[in-house]
C-alpha cells in the first residue's frame, strides 16, 4: 500500500510538472502571438500614417504636386497685398487673405465734397475660378458726412487674371451704385492693373 502511495505521490508530481509545462508553453505561445500581432498592428499604422502625411508634408507641396494650370494655377496665389491702378490712374491698395476674404481702399475716402460722399473701406470675398483667374466681390457704404446715414453701396465684382510671373496681374470690373432698397442706380465697366508689394527686409 505505501509503495502504491509513493507511486501515486510520483504520478501526481509527474502530471503536475507536465501540467505546469503544458501551461508554461501555452503562456509563451500566447505571450508571442500578442507580441507578433502588435508589431504587424503598429507597422500597418506606421505606414498609414505615411501614406496620409506624404501627401501633405507640405501645404506648398502639395499645391506644387497636384497643381493642374502650373505655378500660374495655386489657388492661393493671389494672397498677398497688391498696388492697384485704373486706367485713369486712381490707384489703391488691395489685400487678399488666405480665408477667402479681401480689404480695398482708395482715396477719397474720407472727403467734405457734398458731390462726392466719404465711404467705408470695401470688403469683400474672392474664389479661385481656375486658370490662374480670381473672382471677386466687394462692398462699400457711401455716408452722409455730417450725420453718418447711408446714402448708397458700391458693390464691385472683378475678374482678376495673373500674369506668369505671379507678381502682376490684370482686372475686369464692373461697378454698380446700389440704394438703401438695393436697387440698382447706375453700372459701368472698368479696368484694373495690379502689382504686388513685396517684401522687402530692413538692411
Amino acid at each position: 500500500m505505501v509503495k502504491n502511495i509513493v507511486r501515486a505521490q510520483v504520478s501526481g508530481r509527474e502530471l503536475a510538472t507536465t501540467m505546469k509545462g503544458s501551461t508554461l508553453m501555452s503562456t509563451t505561445r500566447i505571450l508571442w502571438t500578442l507580441l507578433v500581432t502588435g508589431t504587424l498592428a503598429l507597422a500597418a499604422t506606421g505606414t498609414q500614417a505615411q501614406s496620409i502625411a506624404q501627401p501633405g508634408q507640405s501645404q506648398e507641396r502639395q499645391d506644387s504636386s497636384s497643381d493642374e494650370h502650373s505655378r500660374k494655377g495655386r489657388p492661393k496665389a493671389i494672397v498677398g497685398s497688391w498696388f492697384g491702378t485704373t486706367p485713369t490712374g486712381l490707384r489703391q491698395l488691395i489685400t487678399f487673405h488666405a480665408d477667402g476674404t479681401v480689404l480695398r481702399s482708395v482715396p477719397g475716402e474720407v472727403s467734405i465734397d457734398p458731390a462726392r460722399p466719404p465711404h467705408t473701406a470695401a470688403h469683400g470675398v474672392w474664389r479661385y475660378l481656375g486658370d490662374g483667374r480670381f473672382g471677386v466681390t466687394i462692398w462699400d457704404i457711401f455716408y452722409d458726412i455730417n450725420t453718418g446715414q447711408l446714402r448708397h453701396y458700391m458693390k464691385i465684382r472683378l475678374e482678376v487674371t495673373l500674369d506668369d510671373d505671379r507678381d502682376e496681374a490684370s482686372a475686369r470690373a464692373l461697378l454698380e451704385v446700389i440704394d438703401p432698397q438695393g436697387v440698382v442706380l447706375s453700372s459701368r465697366n472698368g479696368a484694373l492693373s495690379l502689382a504686388r508689394i513685396p517684401f522687402e527686409p530692413l538692411q
